[in-house]
């Protein structure tokens, strides 16, 4: 098509060319005669051009002419000679162009031609290359017409454009015209005398031409063989794998085995070609091990294929079969079958590792060190011990794998190796060289033992203390001994209780995070384990031992062995006759698959023998069952003594007609707290068979854990951010002014403003108590600001109650107090979320003791926490903000060493330092955690006491709550009438304990702002009568620091302003608080 259109263009540009001529020219026409020029069609790529100018068609020559030509595209030259030549043309339409310009007249004469310089060949092609019958059918198809000369044909068989040589001929009759001058079909016939031989198909040469002249070319495709066979067809299967004859038992028999990769190739050799390609040849190839993939190479006609074995193991006892009657020959003559071959391939250099039954740092002089290989050796003694810092006691011989060796240490370092090529395998694989085993030997620092049981010590009396009292203060409140069932009198000191059991489980996990701690913090934080809880079951027979691995161990960072030789199944290979017998006659018999893999391959290689790592590691659900098993025993536990106790008051509660409160027993406060303590021990435990084979129940319990968390979000976020179930009120006092020092203390702590938190359905109020655990000490959002008292500087302003057109009673928070009590609420669930963090950390990383990410997950999210802290103050009491700046900041410490022990190498010495600083560090925040819940517990002994606020009285009156639990009712009647809130009693004491109860009863029966105003007067006008007017008494008390009351007064008023004392008015708001 593109020819054609080029010529047509060329057409009329010599049209165009000779109007303009003749044009031009007018009387005196001027043409060109061409006396050589080439052929229209030329199979030369050279062009030779003579020509003459006719002036008037005259021959007379043209003078004073122009005479310039130009082929193609190209620029016109200068042709004065009136001869051009041309060479190198290409294939295709060429166009000549001769311009005159002279004073006869202007013009311009093409010529077009045509240069075709490839000769017509042929190509020949059959039905079949191979074939049993007696024709075969070709066609032959020309790449251009080829006339010249004569055309193809086939008249007889010796006179054929077609040559046949070999046991076959053509056959002239069959020719058949496809395409005129193309394309052209005719039958070959075959020996029928011959069973096998091959027949070549050439076309003959020069036969004919195209139009440009060109001969026709044979070229590669102008010949075909045509191969027949009708022979039987035979295999032989041959591998590479060098055979052995070894003494197995008591036969010999012999085996197959290799290392190298490059063995691993099958090969098949048929007699004769087969019909079927490479990859249906593999499609009948059984393995049992891996897969095969063809070998290039010669295939020696169809008769020789190739397979190498791939994606197999490293150790891989591999038979080969055919099915042979899916392979047929070029005669479809099935190929006869053939015997499987098997053979043992093994690459793997036998590892061996060394492991202790004691700790890498151990106390003990005999050092048992278990040496085990992945596959049995030959060949290996004591001798190939290398130890130094010790000598060797003994060495046995479990099995061609185990063997035990007893050292005993001579020096503070013991090392133990086996170096590498000290024996081999049965493939001729030499061992790997085994980890370095240093064993260190040292006693238990003294600091460590002291400090922890110091710790669990003091721990253990304090958690005695608070639940005596606060099952003390529960019965007490179960008989109506308070006018009050608020949960003030028993929620400071459980708390406090829980934040330092939480305080004391983050030391504790850091056991397990991913870092050589220093041997100090080590033993003192397993030393502390309790708290998780975790320790070993009961019916494990100390068989297992941990090995805390040194940080110039060049092995796995931790490794675990047992020692309980006997109950071991060996499934090693035994070459003796009482563990194998084979009846095998024949001298150098071959092995069968099931024998290879009873003699060679070690059934407890994958995964890794037990006994080499402990299955704390190894297998992820022993430290589940001893995490869950002790969380279940010390949890139930605790659940089952909570009940009983809650039975009993339930039961005692019958016998009276009010209806009373548990205080702190209610349920589930305390269950609430366990299951608080329990999740970080369920997300190690979790995340600890999620590495092993228990991802299902692993990722069930995070679920749970999940669920758990989304629970306590939905609770914060609906029922106190938004209001839904609870409220939180504060008591907001106008016109305070405050000392330098106090203004630092309420910028660092919080302003300590005294608040309360209130169930919206006031028939629920007991809900405070089951779920006070997750909110009582925070601050939330306060709806109402109340402004009762002014301050001024006045004399006469300073015992006034403001009045009524400045009082807020019901006044709207601020925003931005609105938006920082929705943050602080949210404490909890931080705090949550770090603890959860910290155990699936743990339970993540347990085998990996080289990794930053848990160290910097758990730094970034305590520190935020801190941060969180140290902004928003979220606790009420700036006592408890202070304890928990401090606590945060001791575990912020604590990580952020873990991330230094990664990036340095410490020597002995300075690892002793550090971790004497992290067991100081622990110390100072639980130092603070039990001085506040000793405090606490003081406090709240105080208020047992409602009158006097006496210690001495308080403690006397938890005595008699707690003996409540376990005399008779009648005994109990008379140890209640000695209460010191008994109704009888306070008659007799008189005034104050009374008139405040008449107080609160008629303050409950008005409107909450007027209770407040009546009680403000009440207060100050008793606080006026019995306060004396000299103002040198006036001071500032730094017990205000640790009180929820806000000083009173600016260093510009008078004395007389710091004597302004409302404590009976904050008495009777908490009065109000616990009744709303």
């Amino acid at each position: 098509m593109g020819l054609l259109k080029l010529s047509w263009l060329v057409f009329l540009c010599w049209v165009f060319s000779l109007l303009c001529f003749r044009a031009l020219c007018g009387d005196s026409e001027v043409s060109v005669k061409f006396l050589k020029a080439p052929h229209a069609f030329s199979h030369l790529n050279t062009a030779t051009f003579a020509f003459k100018v006719l002036v008037g068609g005259n021959e007379n020559s043209c003078t004073n002419c122009s005479i310039s030509c130009k082929l193609d595209d190209d620029t016109a030259s200068d042709c004065g000679t009136m001869k051009v030549l041309y060479d190198g043309l290409q294939d295709g339409n060429h166009t000549f162009e001769v311009c005159i310009d002279g004073s006869q007249g202007v013009g311009c004469t093409t010529y077009n031609w045509t240069v075709d310089t490839i000769p017509p060949t042929a190509y020949i092609t059959a039905s079949t290359s191979f074939t049993n019958a007696l024709n075969v059918s070709v066609n032959i198809s020309f790449s251009e017409p080829c006339s010249g000369g004569g055309t193809f044909g086939c008249s007889s068989v010796n006179t054929c454009n077609l040559l046949v040589y070999g046991p076959g001929q053509v056959i002239p009759s069959s020719l058949t015209i496809l395409q005129p001058n193309l394309k052209y079909s005719l039958l070959v016939g075959l020996s029928p005398a011959d069973l096998y031989g091959r027949v070549i198909l050439v076309m003959d040469k020069n036969f004919c031409t195209d139009n440009a002249g060109n001969t026709f070319t044979r070229v590669a495709n102008s010949s075909f063989s045509v191969h027949f066979d009708r022979r039987s067809v035979f295999v032989d299967l041959r591998i590479h794998v060098p055979e052995k004859r070894l003494q197995l038992g008591h036969q010999t028999r012999t085996v197959l085995a290799t290392n190298d990769y490059d063995k691993l190739k099958v090969y098949l050799y048929f007699s004769e070609p087969v019909r079927n390609s490479s990859t249906e040849i593999l499609g009948s190839l059984n393995v049992s091990e891996g897969s095969l993939l063809p070998v290039s190479g010669e295939n020696l006609g169809n008769r020789r294929f190739g397979f190498q074995v791939v994606n197999t193991s490293s150790i891989a006892v591999i038979t080969v079969d055919i099915r042979s009657n899916f392979i047929i020959s070029r005669s479809w003559t099935p190929v006869s079958s053939i015997a499987p071959v098997t053979f043992l391939y093994d690459s793997q250099r036998p590892a061996v590792r060394l492991s202790t039954f004691s700790n890498s740092r151990t106390k003990d002089d005999s050092i048992p060190v278990s040496i085990k290989f992945m596959k049995p050796v030959f060949g290996f003694n004591s001798s190939f011990l290398s130890i130094s810092g010790g000598h060797l006691q003994s060495f046995h011989e479990i099995s061609r794998t185990k063997y035990v060796a007893q050292i005993q240490a001579d020096n503070d370092i013991v090392s133990v190796i086996v170096p590498q090529n000290a024996t081999a395998d049965v493939a001729g694989n030499k061992n790997l060289a085994s980890n370095v085993l240093q064993v260190r030997h040292y006693c238990i620092p003294t600091i460590s033992s002291v400090i922890s049981a110091f710790a669990t010590a003091i721990f253990l009396a304090t958690s005695s203390a608070a639940g005596l009292l606060t099952v003390s203060t529960a019965s007490l409140q179960s008989v109506g001994a308070f006018s009050s069932s608020s949960s003030l009198l028993a929620s400071d000191p459980t708390r406090n209780l829980f934040r330092i059991a939480c305080y004391i489980q983050v030391f504790a996990l850091s056991r397990w995070l991913a870092v050589t701690l220093p041997i100090e913090y080590y033993e003192f934080a397993r030393g502390l384990q309790w708290s998780i809880p975790y320790f070993s079951l009961p019916w494990e027979s100390g068989g297992i031992h941990p090995i805390m691995w040194g940080t110039n161990s060049s092995a796995a960072q931790r490794s675990y062995i047992s020692d309980i030789h006997d109950s071991e199944i060996s499934q090693s290979v035994q070459l003796d006759a009482e563990n194998v017998n084979i009846a095998a006659p024949v001298y150098g018999l071959p092995l069968t698959p099931m024998e290879y893999r009873s003699f060679f391959e070690s059934q407890d290689i994958n995964p890794e023998a037990e006994y080499i790592f402990d299955p704390q590691y190894s297998n992820g659900w022993r430290i589940f069952y001893r995490s869950m098993f002790w969380l279940a025993v010390v949890g139930g536990s605790l659940i089952l003594l909570h009940a009983l106790l809650f039975f009993i008051l339930k039961f005692r509660k019958k016998n009276y007609e009010k209806h009373r409160g548990y205080g702190a027993l209610t349920f589930p406060r305390f269950e609430i707290f366990l299951m608080i303590l329990a999740l970080p021990c369920i997300c190690e435990a979790s995340a600890s068979i999620i590495r092993a084979s228990g991802r299902i129940v692993g990722v069930l319990l995070l679920g749970v854990v999940g669920f758990s968390v989304l629970c306590l979000f939905l609770f914060l976020s609906i029922g106190i951010t938004l209001g839904k179930l609870l409220q939180y009120k504060e008591v907001h006092q106008e016109g305070q002014n405050f000392h330098w020092y106090q203004e630092i203390i309420r910028v660092s702590l919080g302003p300590g403003k005294r608040g309360q938190w209130t169930w919206k359905n006031q028939t629920n109020s007991v809900y405070l108590i089951k779920f006070g655990a997750l909110f009582e000490d925070l601050r939330g959002p306060p709806k109402y600001m109340l402004s009762q008292i002014s301050m001024g500087n006045s004399s006469k302003q300073r015992d006034q109650i403001i009045a009524s057109d400045d009082e807020t009673e019901d006044a709207e928070a601020p925003f931005i107090q609105k938006l920082f009590g929705v943050l602080r609420i949210y404490y909890t669930l931080l705090e949550t979320v770090k603890r959860v963090s910290l155990g699936i950390s743990v339970g993540a990383y347990l085998d990996n003791w080289s990794s930053k990410t848990p160290a910097v997950i758990l730094l970034c999210i305590t520190s935020f926490q801190l941060f969180f802290l140290v902004l928003k103050k979220p606790f009420i009491k700036k006592k408890v903000q202070l304890v928990e700046i401090i606590s945060v900041s001791c575990q912020v410490v604590l990580f952020a060493t873990c991330f230094a022990l990664l990036e340095k190498d410490l020597t002995d010495r300075d690892e002793t330092k550090v971790g004497i600083f992290m067991i100081v560090v622990f110390s100072k925040g639980f130092l603070a955690q039990i001085i506040n819940e000793w405090y606490a517990l003081y406090i709240q002994t105080k208020q047992l006491d409602p009158a006097k606020k006496s210690f001495s009285i308080g403690l006397k009156t938890a005595s008699i709550g707690f003996l409540l639990f376990f005399i008779p009712e009648k005994m109990s009647r008379n140890l209640e009438s000695r209460l010191p809130g008994n109704p009888q009693e306070a008659g007799e004491t008189g005034g104050e304990t009374g008139s405040f109860s008449e107080r609160i009863k008629r303050a409950t029966d008005k409107t909450w702002p007027k209770q407040l105003r009546d009680l403000a007067r009440a207060s100050f006008t008793a606080e006026r009568s019995g306060t004396p007017k000299d103002p040198s008494t006036s001071h500032t008390k730094w017990s205000g620091f640790w009180t929820n009351k806000s000083s009173g007064g600016s260093s510009s008023n008078s004395p007389a302003d710091f004597k302004l004392k409302p404590n009976r008015l904050y008495k009777d708001l908490e009065a109000i608080f616990a009744s709303k």
